[in-house]
C-alpha cells in the first residue's frame, strides 16, 4: 500500500512542483501522506513514503529550473515553455462600498471577479466566506445566493442577512441604471464595512482550515461619500471611468442628495447617453431662425420615443415646474443628433429653419424638433434637458454659454467650448439668408454637424458581401472613401445583431473596430477577420457587420457586410451504381413546337402514349433506342387541352378539361390504337388519372382551378369510373364524382390542423384541388395529393366516399438536415439553416407497401396561387407582409436579398395568432420527397437537403446547380423552390423498394432505396440535359412525367425509365442495366392474364398472340389470331381453356 500511495501523490507532486516549486506545497503532501496512513492503518508504510517523498522534493528543487528559488527571479521563456499550465479557479476582490453618511440607499457590498479559467460552482466546490479587515476565522459568515462565477464573470455580495429583502432593495436602486440581467446578487451576514480604513476577506473552503484567498482594502471614504472604491483602478469611483462607473438616480444621505457611484457588475452603460453640444440664442434684430439647440447621442443605444421616457427642456433657471416636453423627434440613434427649436411651431417654425440652413448643410438622418419653453437670452444662458418627468428627476444634460454680444448670429459650440467659425472642428457654415437689423448678418453654425451641401465625404463598403470556405483562416473587408478629406476622419466597424454565426465559436471579432481615413489621402481601409474552422458537417453560417459612429464623415449607402462562411465538412451522400446500374439510354422528341408532359406506356402493343398540346402522340416503343410515331389522337372539339393519360389491359383513357377550364371536364376512352372511343363528364379540369391496379376502375383528380380573376371557383372533385364492363359498355351511368361538400362545415377543424383553406370568399369544397392520385395494391383505398392545401385527401375504394382531409404539416428549415440555398444574387452556394417553414405542397405522389405497411410517398414541389384576382406569393419587405418583431428582431437582415429577401413566401399562412403580424415564415415546397404512413399521416423521412447538397456537388450539373428549365442560370431558382421536385414513383425489383424522383428545373432523375421507409439511401442522380453555365439550355429539359418499364414487360428485357420532358418535348430513356431478365424469367415471360374473368360479352388478354378457346371437354370454339382479346358473346355459360401460342393454358368463366 505504501508504493500505491507514494505512486499516486509522486504523480501529483510532479505536476505541481512544476506549476509552483517546491517549498510551496512540500507540507501539504506529507501531510497527506498521512493521511493515507490513517485511511490504510499503516502508520509504518505512510512515514517510508514521506521519507521517499523528501528525497523526490529535495531533487525537484534541485533539478528542475522551475523550483520555487528561481520560480519569480530567474525563469527563461524557455521554462515558460514547460510549465505546465493548470486551469484553476482565480476570485479577486474588485470592488468595495462601505456605505454613506447618512441614510444608506443600500447595505455594503463588495464585488468577485473570476479572474481564472474555471468556474466556481456552488455544491461542486468549496463554500466562500467572508469577514472584514480582522480576517477572523471564528466570524466569517458563509456567502450565500450565489450558484456560480464563470470566468471573468462578476458577483455581487451584500454584507447583510437579507432578511428585509436587502437584495431586491439593492435591485431597485441600481437597475434604473445598470443593466443587471445575468448578474447574480448574494449576500453574507458578516461584519459590516467602516467608513475609515477597512476591507474584505474572502476564504473558498472551511475558514478555520483553510487561509485567505483573496483580500481587498479601501482608504478613507470622508471625501468621497457615496462612491464605491474601484480596486481595479485604484481609486474611488466616477460616472464614465473605464469600469463604466455610474450614479443612481435614487439619493442618499442625511440630506437625501447623495447618489451613489459605483460600477457594480462593470456593465457598461445600456441607456442613451444625451449631451447638450451646441446653443443659438438668436442674434440682434430679426432672427432668422427661433432660438435652438443640438442633442448628441453619446451612448451604444438609440433613445427612441415611445420607448424611452419623454425628454424635457428648460433654461437655466433648470425649474422642473417649468419645464417643456419636447416634441418631433422619433429618435437619436448612437453617435446621431437631434436639433431642437424653442417654439411652439404654430408659425412653421421648423420648417423655416430646415429652409434657411438646407441651402448650406445636408440634414439627411438628422431630425428637428422643438419645445415650446423659456428662450435664451443674448447675455448668456443655459440649457437643461430631462429625461422623464422634470418633477421626479434631474437633468440628464446641462450646458452653458457666455454672452454673445461680441458674436452675434453665431452659434456657441459646447463640445469646443468657443462661438462657431466657418471651417472649425465640427464643420460649422454660414447660412446664404441674413439677418439682424440691416439684414447682413448670417448665422453660423454646425446644427447636428451636418455635412455641408455639395460637399459630402463618404465611407462605404466597396461590396456588400462575400463568402469564405471555413478552412480558409480569415476574410478581408475594405471599406473606401468618396473624396479626399481635409481632416482626419474615423468610423467603427462592428458586428451586426442577427445572423447564424457566433462570435468567438466561428469567427472573431470580439469589439468595435475603427478604421481610421488621414487627412489629405483617399485610401482605402482594410480590415481582416478571423474565421474558425471544426470538422463538423453543419449548415453554412453568415455574419453581418456595419459601419457605425461616424467623425467628420458620412457613411455611404453601402453600410452593411454580409459575411458567408461555407461549410468546408458537408458530407456528400456517395453514389452507388452497382445496385441498379441505371444508364441514360437515348431521347426522342414528340414534338419541336408542342409538349412531352406525361406519359403512359401499354406493354401488350409496346407503345407510348404521351400528351401533346393539342394532342395525344403514339409511339413505337418495341425499339428503345429507335422510338417511332404511330399516330396522334385529336381531341374533342371545343376542349382546352389533355392533362393526363393511362393505360390498362388494353384501354387507353386521356383527361381532357374543358374550354373554359372551369366547365365540367372530360375523361375519353379508346383503345390502344385511339378507336371506338367513349367520352364521359367528370369534375372540372381533370388534372390526373389512374387506373386501379385490378384494372377495374379509373380515378379522376379534378382539380376545379378558379379562373383569372378568381370570379368563378368551381368546385374540386374526385370521379371514380367503373371500367369492368370493358370500352363497348362505358356510359355516364360508370361514372361517380364526389365532391367535398361534407367538409364544408369542418372549415375550423381543418385549418387547426394545418390544411390551407384560404381562397377568396370560397368554401371547403372550392378551395380543395386534387392534383394526383395513388391506389393501394389492394384497390381498396386511395390517397389524393391536395397540392395548393399541403393535404392529403384518403378515400375509400369499398364505398367510394372521402373518408378524411389532412395536413402534411411543416419542414423545418431551421434544422441543420433541412438547410437550403435561398437566393439567386449570390455566385456561390450557400446552403444554410434559415428560421422558415417549407409547405411540403407535393405534386405527384405513390403508394407502396413494406412487410404490411402502407406508405405514400410524395414529391414535394410547392405551388403558390397567382391569378389576376389574387396571388398569394410576397417577398419580406412587402408593405403587407410585416413580421412579428417579438420574435423577428433580425427582420431587417433576413430582407436582404442575398438572405431571404428574395424567397418566395405566402401571406396565407404563419400569422399564428390572427393580428396584422406574421409569428411564422411559410415557403413553398420541401426540396425533396418524404415518405407517410398512408394509415396514420405521420411522416416517416424526408430527404432533408439531399436535393441541393448532391446537385451543388455533382462534377457536371453542380456548374448549373439550381438552373431552371428554361435557362442555365446559376442559382436561377435558389429563391423558388430550388430543384423542384415534381414526379415520384415507387417500384419493387427483387424484393426491395426503390423511388424515383424527378427534379423539374435542374432536370434528371433521382434513384433512392426505400426499402428501409424510414432511412432511404440514395444510389444514383442521372440527368440528359446541357450543362454549361450561362450557356443556351438544351437537352431534355423540364421532366414532369415518370414511368417505369419492368423488366418482364420490356421490350429489350431490362427494366426502363421514361421520363417526359415538357418543355423540351422529349423523353429521356433510362435503362436500369442489373434488371434483366434470366432465363427462367424469360419463360415466365411467355405468360399471360385475362381480364375481366368471369366474362360474359369479350375478355382482355394482357398480350397480343394467337389464343384458342376450348370448352370443358376439350372442343376448341373459338380461334383469333394476333388479337389482345376473344368474344365470348353468345358462348354457352360454363368453364373454358384459354391457350396461348407459347402452349401457356388459362381458366376462363363465362357466365
Amino acid at each position: 500500500m505504501k508504493n500505491y500511495y507514494f505512486k499516486k501523490v509522486k504523480a501529483l507532486a510532479m505536476i505541481f512542483f512544476m506549476c509552483f516549486g517546491t517549498t510551496l506545497i512540500a507540507q501539504n503532501f506529507e501531510l497527506q501522506l498521512l493521511h493515507y496512513a490513517e485511511v490504510d492503518g499503516n502508520e509504518e508504510s505512510a512515514l517510508d513514503a514521506v521519507d521517499e517523498f523528501s528525497a523526490l522534493v529535495d531533487f525537484m528543487s534541485t533539478s528542475h529550473p522551475d523550483n520555487a528559488a528561481a520560480y519569480n527571479i530567474a525563469e527563461t521563456d524557455a521554462d515558460q515553455d514547460t510549465r505546465i499550465s493548470m486551469a484553476q479557479i482565480n476570485l479577486q476582490i474588485t470592488e468595495i462600498f462601505s456605505g454613506q453618511s447618512g441614510t444608506d440607499l443600500t447595505e455594503d457590498w463588495f464585488e468577485i471577479l473570476n479572474a481564472g479559467d474555471v468556474a466556481w460552482v456552488s455544491g461542486v466546490d468549496d463554500d466562500l466566506y467572508y469577514d472584514d479587515e480582522s480576517a477572523d476565522a471564528t466570524t466569517a459568515d458563509l456567502v450565500q445566493g450565489i450558484t456560480d462565477i464563470q470566468p471573468g464573470e462578476r458577483v455581487i455580495v451584500l454584507i447583510t442577512d437579507n432578511t428585509a429583502g436587502d437584495v431586491d432593495a439593492f435591485n431597485l436602486v441600481w437597475s434604473e441604471v445598470v443593466d443587471l440581467t445575468g448578474i447574480e446578487i448574494g449576500f453574507t451576514d458578516g461584519s459590516g464595512l467602516g467608513g475609515g480604513v477597512d476591507a474584505v476577506t474572502l476564504w473558498q473552503g472551511d475558514p478555520m482550515t483553510t487561509d485567505p484567498i483573496a483580500t481587498g482594502s479601501y482608504p478613507d471614504t470622508a471625501t468621497n461619500d457615496g462612491q464605491s472604491y474601484d480596486l481595479e483602478l485604484a481609486e474611488f469611483s466616477s460616472v464614465g471611468n473605464s469600469s463604466f462607473a455610474v450614479e443612481t438616480l435614487a439619493l442618499g444621505g442625511s440630506a437625501s442628495d447623495v447618489p451613489n457611484i459605483g460600477s457594480p457588475g462593470n456593465v457598461p452603460p445600456a441607456a442613451p447617453n444625451l449631451v447638450i453640444t451646441e446653443i443659438f440664442s438668436g442674434q440682434e434684430g430679426d432672427d432668422l431662425t427661433a432660438d435652438w439647440f443640438v442633442i448628441y447621442n453619446a451612448g451604444t443605444v438609440a433613445w427612441t420615443f415611445g420607448l424611452n421616457d419623454n425628454l424635457y427642456y428648460d433654461d437655466e433657471s433648470a425649474d422642473a415646474s417649468a419645464a417643456d416636453l419636447i416634441q418631433g423627434i422619433s429618435v437619436i440613434p448612437p453617435g446621431g443628433y437631434a436639433i431642437v427649436l424653442i417654439t411652439d411651431n404654430t408659425g412653421g417654425e421648423v420648417n423655416t429653419f430646415i429652409t434657411v440652413w438646407s441651402e448650406v448643410l445636408d440634414f439627411t438622418g438628422v431630425e428637428v424638433g422643438y419645445s415650446d419653453g423659456a428662450g435664451l437670452g443674448g447675455g448668456g444662458d443655459a440649457v437643461n434637458i430631462w429625461s422623464g418627468d422634470p418633477t421626479l428627476s434631474m437633468p440628464i444634460g446641462t450646458a452653458s454659454y457666455p454672452d454673445t454680444a461680441a458674436n452675434d448670429g453665431q452659434t456657441y459650440d459646447v463640445q469646443l467650448s468657443a462661438f462657431s467659425t466657418v471651417g472649425n472642428a465640427n464643420n460649422a457654415v454660414a447660412t446664404n439668408a441674413l439677418g439682424g437689423d440691416l439684414m447682413d448678418v448670417p448665422n453660423i453654425g454646425s446644427p447636428g454637424n451636418a455635412i455641408a451641401t455639395g460637399t459630402s465625404v463618404e465611407v462605404e463598403f466597396t461590396e456588400v458581401y462575400n463568402s469564405v470556405m471555413e478552412n480558409e483562416g480569415s476574410i478581408t473587408l475594405t471599406v473606401s472613401i468618396s473624396e479626399t478629406p481635409t481632416t482626419d476622419v474615423t468610423v467603427n466597424l462592428d458586428v451586426m445583431v442577427g445572423g447564424t454565426a457566433v462570435e468567438g465559436t466561428d469567427f472573431t471579432l470580439a469589439s468595435a473596430q475603427t478604421l481610421a481615413f488621414l487627412s489629405g489621402s483617399t485610401d482605402s481601409q482594410t480590415i481582416t477577420i478571423p474565421v474558425l474552422d471544426n470538422t463538423e458537417d453543419g449548415s453554412d453560417l453568415y455574419f453581418m457587420v456595419n459601419l457605425q459612429n461616424p467623425v467628420g464623415v458620412l457613411i455611404g449607402s453601402e453600410s452593411e457586410f454580409s459575411v458567408y462562411i461555407l461549410d468546408d465538412d458537408t458530407v456528400v451522400p456517395t453514389e452507388n451504381t452497382s445496385v441498379l446500374d441505371a444508364n441514360y439510354l437515348t431521347s426522342y422528341l414528340v414534338d419541336e413546337s408542342g409538349t412531352a408532359e406525361i406519359t403512359a406506356y401499354d406493354p401488350t402493343s409496346q407503345r407510348l402514349f404521351v400528351t401533346n398540346s393539342s394532342s395525344i402522340e403514339i409511339l413505337d416503343f418495341s425499339d428503345p433506342s429507335n422510338i417511332s410515331s404511330i399516330s396522334s389522337i385529336s381531341l374533342p372539339a371545343n376542349t382546352g387541352g389533355v392533362q393526363s393519360v393511362a393505360v390498362s389491359n388494353g384501354m387507353f383513357a386521356a383527361a381532357i378539361s374543358a374550354n373554359p377550364s372551369t366547365d365540367p371536364g372530360f375523361v375519353m376512352f379508346s383503345d390502344t390504337d385511339g378507336n371506338n372511343q367513349a367520352i364521359v363528364t367528370v369534375g372540372a379540369l381533370p388534372d390526373m388519372i389512374a387506373f386501379t391496379p385490378d384494372g377495374t376502375k379509373l380515378l379522376s383528380a379534378n382539380e376545379g382551378e378558379p379562373n383569372s380573376d378568381y370570379s368563378i371557383d368551381p368546385e374540386g372533385s374526385i370521379s371514380i369510373i367503373d371500367v369492368t364492363g370493358g370500352l363497348a359498355g362505358i356510359d355516364q351511368s360508370d361514372v361517380t364524382t364526389l365532391n367535398f361538400n361534407a367538409f364544408d362545415s369542418q372549415l375550423a377543424t381543418l385549418l387547426a390542423d394545418g390544411v390551407r383553406i384560404f381562397g377568396p370568399s370560397a368554401t371547403v369544397s372550392q378551395d380543395l384541388e386534387p392534383e394526383y392520385i395513388a391506389v393501394s395494391d389492394d384497390n381498396l383505398m386511395a390517397y389524393v395529393a391536395l397540392q395548393e392545401n399541403n393535404a392529403l385527401a384518403t378515400l375509400d375504394l369499398t364505398t367510394n366516399t372521402i373518408v378524411s382531409v389532412s395536413s402534411f404539416g411543416l419542414k423545418d428549415h431551421s434544422m441543420v438536415n433541412n438547410s437550403l440555398d435561398t437566393s439567386d444574387e449570390t455566385d456561390f452556394v450557400f446552403n444554410a439553416s434559415w428560421p422558415i417553414y417549407g409547405m411540403y405542397m407535393p405534386d405527384a405522389i405513390d403508394y407502396f407497401n413494406v412487410s404490411g405497411t402502407s406508405y405514400i410517398i410524395t414529391a414535394n414541389e410547392g405551388d403558390a396561387r397567382e391569378y389576376n384576382g389574387f396571388e398569394e406569393e410576397r417577398k419580406l419587405g412587402d408593405s403587407d407582409y410585416v413580421l412579428d418583431p417579438t420574435i423577428f428582431s433580425d427582420a431587417d437582415i433576413l430582407a436582404i436579398d442575398t438572405n431571404l429577401g428574395d424567397i418566395g413566401i405566402t401571406n396565407a399562412s404563419g400569422n399564428t395568432d390572427g393580428d396584422a403580424e406574421y409569428e411564422e415564415i411559410h415557403v413553398f415546397g420541401g426540396r425533396s420527397f418524404s415518405i407517410f404512413n398512408a394509415s396514420t399521416g405521420n411522416i416517416v423521412s424526408d430527404s432533408g437537403n439531399d436535393f441541393e447538397v448532391i446537385t451543388a456537388a455533382h462534377p457536371t450539373y453542380g456548374a448549373i446547380f439550381n438552373a431552371s428549365s428554361s435557362n442555365n442560370s446559376f442559382k436561377n431558382r435558389s429563391d423558388n423552390k430550388g430543384p423542384e421536385p415534381e414526379g415520384v414513383l415507387v417500384k419493387e425489383i427483387d424484393g426491395s423498394y426503390y423511388a424515383f424522383i424527378l427534379l423539374e428545373r435542374v432536370g434528371g432523375v433521382m434513384i433512392y432505396d426505400v426499402t428501409v421507409p424510414s432511412a432511404p439511401v440514395f444510389l444514383q442522380y442521372l440527368n440528359s440535359r446541357d450543362a454549361v453555365a450561362g450557356g443556351t439550355e438544351g437537352g431534355d429539359l423540364g421532366p414532369e412525367g415518370i414511368v417505369f418499364v419492368d423488366k418482364n414487360d420490356s421490350p429489350t428485357g431490362t427494366a426502363l425509365l421514361v421520363v417526359s420532358n415538357e418543355v423540351s418535348a422529349t423523353l429521356s430513356i433510362y435503362s436500369l442495366d442489373n434488371v434483366t431478365l434470366g432465363l427462367e424469367e424469360y419463360n415466365y415471360n411467355k405468360n399471360f392474364s385475362m381480364f375481366p374473368n368471369p366474362a360474359n360479352t369479350k375478355v382482355n388478354l394482357s398480350k397480343a398472340d394467337d389464343y384458342k378457346l376450348y370448352d370443358f371437354s376439350g372442343r376448341m370454339v373459338k380461334q383469333v389470331k394476333n388479337s389482345s382479346f376473344i368474344n365470348v358473346e353468345g358462348l354457352a355459360p360454363g368453364i373454358y381453356i384459354v391457350n396461348n401460342s407459347k402452349g401457356l393454358s388459362k381458366k376462363l368463366l363465362v357466365k
